[in-house]
């Protein structure tokens, strides 16, 4: 436990420093040597811009649960099955209640800047009628899990702790059988164990109902760095490039100026009066000849040059962290061509993969939240959810593309035509928010259309799309040799 705790203080720091990072506090790695009087220091926060699209890109839509699949380890009947989407339907609708969506853009705020969040799952203390567990997302400076140093990595404890005002520090370690409340890491305190077992008052000795640790650990990917992290270096040299810009105006107004071939006055006491700004400048000439000159102290900057290359700079730092680059589109691009060249592309990739591995989270949220279900008297004995089992769910990540929804009807509907499960049609295309509940809503009348096109004993005939998609884009591009330019009507496109 203390060698843990040591460990994760380390690791501590480093998250606060990259939470300070991303408020703003970015300080530069560089003094100013000269004109110490002009010293403008800006921070482009771009930590912030990536941040915000991640959370919006990859967290933005509430994460649901749908089936896995009617094929199971089970071999669930139809009715069966029928049964499952109404238990997940209605563990959606659970879930909600708690204010699942904001809970986890509370946790997504965790995991991309730190790559790591933990939430916690409990069983309700009092029932209000709603879901029988509560859901919290729990601070990662104040929380970590304990492994085991082998292959298989087995998480033997879950830990979360709160400092008082007096600076005593208040431990709940959960293991898959107990639940302790330690006093400064030395004492156990309220040793006595409960009468009744079940308990949610005195905790400490108590036994953990889940038979699982409660508390669920994130990861943002396998090396659990945060999603600006590995540009700090590239932010900080861009900070440094629009400070100096900043401070270069700066210096421009507020000019130097140096004379030749005068005296200024002197006061009484014999000093040379400094001129003061406006102000006239009375002065005699020196005795020694020539005009006498006052000019200021400048150089040459080459303020476009340096505009063009902070500009470059920024692009480049959003492109490593898979952001896309909001700029105006040219003309004659494609809607795919566009995706390619301004980084949505890459973004979806990138949140493809990260999806992955926060899926593992989720799952141990729903094993967690389904036993605490099977645990409570709250649940009616006779609810589907009663029977829904872990393997049967799965989660699943939105991200409601709309500039492309015209292709996610065509596909959806060419897949329902051809025979594909109405369910998985609304998976792949990722259009509806809460897909279980969709297919819930909508799968009697889909069932009903396909088994209709079953029926009928003519061959049906080619089904229409429903509108324009980016498929059009091909046949309207000439970069890709879609538009015809053969006047004679021949075919354009010859074989190699």
């Amino acid at each position: 436990m203390e060698e843990a705790m040591l460990v994760h203080m380390e690791n501590a720091n480093n998250m606060v420093t990259l939470m300070r990072y991303e408020k703003g506090i970015q300080p530069l790695v560089r003094k100013k040597t000269i004109r110490k009087d002009v010293d403008i220091r800006v921070q482009d926060n771009l930590a912030n811009q990536i941040t915000e699209f991640k959370l919006g890109y990859v967290w933005g839509q509430p994460i649901t649960y749908v089936q896995r699949g009617n094929k199971d380890l089970s071999k669930s009947t139809d009715k069966q099955n029928d049964s499952q989407d109404d238990a997940i339907s209605m563990l959606n609708e659970l879930n909600d209640s708690e204010y699942a969506f904001s809970k986890d853009q509370e946790l997504g705020r965790f995991v991309e800047i730190n790559g790591i969040g933990y939430q916690f799952v409990d069983i309700k203390k009092v029932y209000d009628g709603l879901a029988p567990f509560d859901l919290a997302t729990l601070n990662p400076l104040f929380t970590f899990c304990i492994y085991r140093n082998s292959a298989l990595q087995e998480k033997i404890a879950g830990v979360t702790f709160r400092r008082t005002k007096d600076g005593t520090v208040y431990y709940t370690v959960f293991t898959p059988d107990t639940r302790y409340e330690i006093k400064d890491m030395r004492e156990i305190i309220n040793g006595n164990k409960p009468e009744n077992p079940w308990s949610f008052m005195g905790r400490n000795g108590e036994t953990n109902p889940f038979g699982k640790i409660p508390i669920v650990e994130f990861n943002r990917a396998t090396d659990r760095m945060g999603c600006f992290e590995r540009q700090i270096s590239d932010m900080n040299a861009l900070n440094v490039e629009v400070s100096d810009f900043a401070n270069s105006v700066a210096q421009t107004t507020q000019e130097i100026f140096f004379g030749t071939g005068f005296d200024l006055p002197k006061d009484s006491d014999g000093k040379t009066q400094s001129p003061i700004g406006g102000q006239w400048i009375i002065a005699q000439q020196n005795g020694n000849g020539g005009t006498p000159m006052l000019k200021a102290v400048s150089s040459t900057f080459d303020y476009q040059g340096v505009q063009e290359n902070i500009v470059s700079k920024r692009n480049m730092i959003l492109q490593k962290a898979y952001v896309p680059i909001q700029t105006d589109p040219g003309g004659g691009s494609t809607g795919s061509a566009m995706n390619m060249s301004s980084g949505w592309s890459a973004a979806e990739n990138s949140a493809c993969k990260e999806e992955q591995v926060l899926r593992r989270g989720k799952a141990e949220i729903v094993e967690l939240e389904l036993i605490a279900i099977q645990k409570t008297n709250d649940i009616p004995y006779d609810s589907p959810l009663r029977n829904l089992k872990f393997s049967d769910v799965k989660p699943k990540f939105i991200r409601n593309k709309t500039y492309d929804l015209a292709t996610k009807v065509n596909s959806m509907v060419a897949m329902i035509n051809a025979g594909v499960h109405g369910r998985v049609a609304m998976e792949q295309v990722d259009l509806f928010p809460d897909v279980a509940q969709a297919w819930a809503d909508s799968r009697k009348t889909i069932e009903q259309y396909q088994e209709s096109l079953i029926k009928k004993d003519t061959q049906q005939q080619p089904q229409k799309r429903e509108m324009a998609d980016l498929s059009d884009q091909t046949g309207n591009s000439p970069i890709l040799d879609g538009m015809s330019t053969n006047d004679g009507g021949g075919d354009d496109v010859q074989e190699s």
